[in-house]
């Protein structure tokens, strides 16, 4: 069992872990009281990522830290996409937690790489570290340095189980994506994508992005690629240039995608749903770990506190506790798969 710790400042990470030296992961809430510096006076390896919120028990903050014991055998990279190197020997087999910046264009070729390299009995879960305020940082982190466009990669014995659901429902398309680079969709149907986007939104919101910001919309709104599986792979647009829509993962040119919409029950039973999975299918449950879109939890509001108790009603034992983050994208290869970047969804690791 992994300990961890919900932890209120770094007097208090210091005061818990005094006397120790054990390799330590912090899940960082963005508006918590966290002076990277500071970390030089912790004896042990610390490493970690900055996120939105972070989730404890059943409950979600944006002001507290997330402290967890990682074990001896862990091993940790913290690397830039442009020098990461699959043959590193951190990459043993051993399945991985993987946190990456969320907001950088090379998450898609690296988690590519990251594929290639490992063998197909690895189970990967992890999400994208960021700030609501959508302006990218150096939100990864260890106790030397802190890193953009890059990935911390903790690998052990952790024999993840892991469920993906969303629950969000097709309301438009299919619409053909006919010019993409990266994270900018930039025409549908060979329109410009806000152009077609901005249809079907007005029309079913009954608002318009004249009167409201772009981000206070599209958040109710993300877009579905159509995947071989037949599974929608969720995309959020954050914000558009122009006529194009940037999105929180890529998108290729000829994509079949639709426009998407939630509604607030069946976005909470996707949560219980993907835990109940989960935890069916581990025979040894210690731990779960929760990755959740912050933006369904801006889409829930006060409602998201239930889908967080669906998950914890659905662990039945006072000896698990659930912690996770609320991230920018969704990291996961479910039965042994491809490693896939969601938006809009909840992963579950029980452990």
């Amino acid at each position: 069992m992994l300990k961890s710790y919900l932890i209120f400042s770094l007097d208090d990470f210091f005061h818990i872990f005094q006397k120790s030296s054990k390799k330590i992961l912090l899940l960082v809430g963005e508006e918590s009281d966290f002076d990277h510096n500071r970390l030089a006076e912790y004896s042990g390896e610390v490493y970690g990522a900055i996120f939105p919120q972070v989730i404890y028990g059943d409950n979600h903050y944006s002001n507290v830290i997330v402290a967890v014991e990682l074990n001896d055998s862990a091993s940790v990279l913290l690397t830039d996409f442009e020098s990461f190197n699959s043959s590193k020997a951190v990459l043993d087999g051993s399945d991985m937690l993987v946190f990456v910046d969320g907001l950088s264009t090379g998450v898609t070729d690296f988690l590519e790489e990251l594929y290639e390299s490992i063998e197909a009995r690895n189970t990967i879960l992890g999400g994208g570290a960021g700030k609501l305020t959508l302006k990218q940082e150096a939100v990864l982190f260890s106790k030397e340095q802190r890193i953009q466009d890059g990935a911390l990669i903790i690998t052990d014995s952790f024999r993840f189980t892991v469920a993906v659901s969303n629950c969000w429902e097709k309301i438009s398309g299919p619409h053909i994506v006919t010019d993409a680079d990266k994270l900018e969709l930039h025409a549908l149907d060979f329109r410009d994508a806000f152009d077609v986007y901005r249809e079907v939104v007005e029309k079913d919101s009954g608002k318009s992005f004249s009167k409201e910001t772009f981000f206070e919309l599209s958040k109710y709104y993300p877009l579905g690629l159509s995947s071989i599986d037949g599974e929608l792979v969720v995309r959020d647009p954050i914000h558009r240039k122009d006529g194009t829509l940037v999105l929180v993962g890529d998108i290729d040119k000829n994509s079949i995608v639709y426009i998407l919409k939630g509604e607030k029950e069946k976005l909470i039973y996707a949560a219980r749903s993907a835990a109940k999975e989960a935890i069916s299918k581990q025979d040894n449950l210690q731990n779960v770990f929760m990755i959740d879109c912050i933006s369904r939890a801006l889409v829930l509001g006060s409602d998201f506190k239930r889908e967080i108790n669906g998950v914890v009603e659905s662990i039945q034992s006072d000896q698990v506790t659930l912690f996770g983050v609320l991230s920018l994208g969704e990291i996961a290869n479910v039965n042994e798969g491809y490693i896939d970047l969601y938006n809009k969804t909840c992963v579950i690791g029980a452990f």
